[in-house]
């Protein structure tokens, strides 16, 4: 890796940008990418996001939905991956997820040298959320 690239505003910018251009190109009008890079031992962690043109939720579809907001989603995929160090979705066993956890997928966490990275989407099914998130991760990798 050059110089740890992904440290750079600019870069971290980039890998968002590219996961919202990816989640346009399958269709997607809404959603939420985001991504941390921590410094292992910090105890305080900043997080970037965007959204798929300025929408993070979807409105209720009317009778008992109550709509989706796809932050808090993001957000649960998130908590996941800082608790346990694990790609949101694999929570160990049968253990339900704690109050503000999500078992859905779609967040994904890597290692690189003194680094811990997160990167995740919220906003089309499970497997387009991985495959953003693998978008902006690629990036961070680079």
């Amino acid at each position: 890796m050059k110089k740890e690239m992904f440290l750079t505003e600019v870069w971290q910018k980039y890998a968002l940008r590219k996961m919202v251009v990816h989640a346009k190109s399958l269709g997607l009008t809404k959603g939420v990418a985001f991504l941390s890079v921590q410094k292992k031992g910090q105890k305080i962690l900043n997080v970037k996001f965007a959204t798929v043109d300025g929408v993070f939720q979807r409105k209720s579809y009317g009778g008992d939905d109550r709509g989706t907001n796809y932050f808090g989603i993001a957000m649960g995929k998130l908590a996941v991956m800082m608790a346990y160090h694990v790609n949101s979705g694999f929570l160990a066993g049968e253990e339900a997820p704690k109050n503000g956890e999500s078992r859905y997928r779609g967040g994904l966490v890597i290692d690189i040298g003194k680094y811990t990275i997160y990167v995740g989407f919220s906003g089309g099914t499970e497997d387009q959320d991985v495959e953003i998130a693998t978008t902006g991760m690629d990036m961070m990798k680079q």
